[in-house]
């Protein structure tokens, strides 16, 4: 099965970075840092359920792939998400061919849909204005193989250009939950993505644990490093504050999941 997995993750990819310009096939890993610098790995090596900061070519191109993905696969649903003003309207040939091909299709959107975009018994579409979905690029494929991309657009910082964060995944139960969270907000059940900002957070602890982790081991390795060169200097009232240091330190690791754990069930602040 893992197998099997990693074969449908270098498929993907191979077919994302196909369709992403050879000058951007990058992608910047999220909550990640080394020395202070963002760290950056190449399209072909990005993992699932990892956290990315996507360009919009990226996030497209992840978004088409899916798609394309779900229509090889003959049956089961498909549900897409439109957060760009005029992007349904350029897709609905697209969509009308996927129908075919697919127990069901669901769009969402904000807005009426155009008369081109006729729904049936295929084709079928959800008006996602002013729920928590308008902010979310979602291709979501339940079919034989399932598969998820979905990313959350992001305002623009400044000198930055506007990007998403997010991840792609096929795991079944995940992609299961995200898709409850879809029809709970649908149905006005639910303000906001919970899975999602479940999996962003805890991401993100990980992510700072990490970083404090490396960062003390660092320091360490240079404290054993000069011990090592000038032990007449490691005197039991040094070594005795180097244990004290070490023990402080992991009490500070502890509160990171522990305010991250307070965090669970806030409302989120709009950044």
């Amino acid at each position: 099965m893992a197998t099997k997995a990693k074969t449908i993750w270098r498929e993907l990819l191979v077919d994302v970075q196909r369709r992403v310009p050879a000058g951007q096939r990058l992608v910047q890993e999220a909550f990640t840092s080394d020395h202070h610098h963002p760290v950056m790995i190449k399209l072909n090596e990005a993992t699932p359920e990892s956290f990315y900061w996507f360009e919009e070519s990226t996030a497209c191109a992840f978004f088409d792939a899916v798609v394309d993905w779900a229509m090889r696969q003959s049956g089961g649903q498909l549900t897409l998400s439109y957060t760009a003003a005029g992007e349904l309207q350029a897709q609905t040939h697209r969509l009308q061919h996927a129908a075919g091909k697919l127990e069901r299709i669901r769009v969402l959107a904000v807005g009426r849909p155009s008369k081109d975009v006729a729904q049936g018994a295929r084709l079928e579409y959800a008006n996602i204005a002013r729920t928590a979905l308008t902010r979310y690029r979602l291709a979501l494929a339940e079919t034989r193989t399932p598969l998820l991309f979905i990313a959350r657009e992001e305002p623009a910082r400044r000198n930055q250009r506007p990007r998403s964060l997010g991840f792609f995944s096929g795991d079944a139960e995940l992609i299961s939950e995200i898709a409850e969270d879809v029809e709970a907000v649908l149905h006005g059940q639910a303000r906001k993505m919970a899975c999602f900002e479940r999996l962003e957070l805890l991401h993100e602890t990980t992510q700072q644990v990490a970083r404090e982790l490396e960062s003390y081991s660092r320091r360490m390795e240079l404290a054993v490093e000069r011990a090592r060169r000038r032990p007449d200097l490691l005197t039991p009232a040094r070594f005795e504050r180097i244990v004290t240091q070490a023990i402080a330190k992991m009490e500070q690791l502890k509160e990171i999941p522990r305010r991250a754990l307070q965090k669970v069930g806030k409302p989120r602040r709009q950044q």
